[in-house]
C-alpha cells in the first residue's frame, strides 16, 4: 500500500465517523414509540421499552423511558444506521464484555418525510 493509499482510507473513514456523528446527533430530543433489541440466535426483536426519548449528553447517547434509562452508550463506538423507512435508527456497538455486534432499533413517534 503507498503513502496516498494510507492518507485516502484515513480521510474516508474519518468522513465515516463524522457523518455517523452527525446521523446521531440529528436525532437528539426525538421522540420513540418503541426501542428493541436484536436476538442474533432467534433472530427476532424483544421490546425494552416504550414511550422513550432520545437524550445526547457529554458524549453520551442515552435512551429514556419515563425516569428509567434503558439504553446507554458513548457515542464514539456506536454505529447508527436509518431504516430503509425512515422510521428509526440502528444502533450498533460490540459489546466489550461479550465480544458480541448487539443492535438496538429505535423507532420514532412521529414519522415525517
Amino acid at each position: 500500500m503507498r503513502l496516498g493509499d494510507k492518507m485516502f482510507f484515513n480521510n474516508r473513514k474519518r468522513k465515516e465517523l463524522k457523518e455517523n456523528e452527525a446521523r446521531l446527533m440529528r436525532i437528539n430530543d426525538f421522540e420513540v414509540r418503541y426501542v428493541t433489541t436484536r436476538d442474533p440466535y432467534k433472530y427476532g426483536e424483544s421490546i425494552i421499552g416504550r414511550s422513550c426519548i432520545i437524550n445526547i449528553n457529554n458524549g453520551e447517547f442515552n435512551i429514556k423511558c419515563g425516569n428509567e434509562v434503558i439504553f446507554t452508550h458513548s457515542i464514539e463506538n456506536l454505529q447508527c444506521s436509518e431504516l430503509l423507512s425512515q422510521e428509526g435508527v440502528i444502533l450498533s456497538y460490540v459489546d466489550d464484555k461479550s465480544g458480541e455486534n448487539v443492535e438496538v432499533m429505535a423507532y420514532y413517534k412521529y414519522h415525517r418525510k
